[in-house]
């Protein structure tokens, strides 16, 4: 009884060539049923003449109909039972989509990611390196503001003015309810406390002196300073990080618009003009929450309360304050800007420039206060 052929048959066969044996692919197969398995076609390549271990195979497949997918994941089989019997293989005909599959699936080849730690003289000189650098790029930043604040002055600096007065708005108006919620409960705060102190001693008129001096020399400053670090400086750190992973940045300088002039300086002028303003109304409220206080646990009245305070707070608090909140409002710009035009290009180094300069600036908030507090000291102020 005559045997039935395979239905693999007209799939594929094995020849013997001079170079090696061949596996010869034909037919189509993306509508044939039956598949040959890859152990059988590897058995037949091995058991075939010159498929020894010094040997080659070649996989030819100028006979195929079409480049199914089915043809690729074969190939690929045989190519890593090969491999590791130390037999090569090598394509002869084979569709470029098919060994673009074939090489798609294949592992990478390992790599040695052993990483040497360098001397600790060779870490230090690095660090040392990346702080002169940031340090020169600082003091770079500061003088281009230095040298291109009279440009806007004049109308000359290459910013629009209708963003500056969207930054104008944003970091002003935008801000006044923040400003006003925390401000007027510091000051109710300061009132509570100092109130409970007093009151121990009979010396509960004086509430006005810890207020006033306390709200117009440190706390409207330093407070207004925290929460522009928190919503201003983050978002411009923010919007310049998108700007340069977008390439925006680049952009500009490719058509010959100053990065500087047109993103940085209207954002400094406008922190910087608005700073001093809110600080002015901070402290009205961190005094206007003082006198709630009063009237409501000493039972001082309003006109008794400013009255105390007209003798007591003297305007050089006020300039103190004052100074103060345009030197904040430096701060911040120069930190966001800075920051967020020196971030990585990537979504993460976008939320890290926020960060950092909410940390940077509230720091750098702190120290010139603290600078500020041995020069009044100092000078007797």
């Amino acid at each position: 009884m005559p045997q039935t052929a395979s239905p693999t048959s007209n799939l594929y066969r094995i020849e013997a060539r001079p170079d090696g044996v061949a596996l010869v692919l034909a037919g189509d197969w993306g509508a044939a049923t039956h598949l040959p398995t890859t152990s059988r076609v590897v058995d037949e390549l091995l058991g075939a003449t010159g498929a020894d271990a010094s040997g080659q195979a070649v996989v030819d497949g100028r006979e195929l109909v079409s480049a199914h997918p089915r043809v690729a994941a074969l190939v690929y089989g045989v190519n890593e039972q090969l491999r590791k019997r130390d037999v090569a293989l090598r394509y002869e005909g084979l569709p470029e989509s098919v060994q673009a599959l074939v090489t798609l699936a294949r592992p990478a080849a390992a790599t040695d990611t052993t990483v040497r730690r360098a001397h600790w003289l060779t870490r230090l000189g690095e660090r040392g390196r990346n702080r002169l650098g940031s340090v020169s790029n600082t003091a770079e930043l500061i003088g281009n503001a230095f040298a291109a604040t009279p440009k806007l002055a004049v109308g000359r600096a290459q910013a629009r003015w209708v963003d500056f007065m969207a930054l104008i708005r944003e970091t002003g108006a935008s801000s006044l309810p923040v400003v006003t919620i925390v401000n007027l409960l510091i000051g109710a705060v300061l009132g509570f406390v100092g109130a409970v102190q007093l009151a121990t001693f009979g010396a509960g008129l004086y509430l006005a002196d810890l207020v006033g001096i306390a709200v117009a020399r440190e706390m409207a400053a330093i407070m207004t300073a925290f929460i522009m670090a928190g919503r201003i400086g983050a978002t411009f750190a923010a919007h310049l990080a998108t700007m340069e992973a977008n390439e925006e940045i680049d952009a500009l300088r490719m058509i010959g618009v100053s990065p500087f002039e047109f993103l940085v300086l209207p954002r400094l002028t406008a922190l910087t003009l608005m700073m001093p303003l809110l600080f002015l109304y901070a402290a009205a409220l961190g005094i206007g929450g003082g006198m709630i206080v009063a009237e409501l646990v000493l039972n001082t009245s309003p006109a008794s309360f400013l009255g105390r305070l007209q003798d007591a707070v003297a305007v050089r608090h006020f300039v103190i304050g004052f100074i103060k909140a345009v030197c904040f409002g430096v701060l911040i710009a120069l930190a966001s800007c800075y920051l967020g035009m020196r971030a990585g290009r990537n979504a993460a180094e976008v939320g890290r420039a926020a960060t950092r300069t909410v940390v940077v600036s509230i720091i750098g908030i702190i120290v010139i206060d603290a600078i500020f507090a041995l020069c009044t000291n100092a000078l007797g102020v």
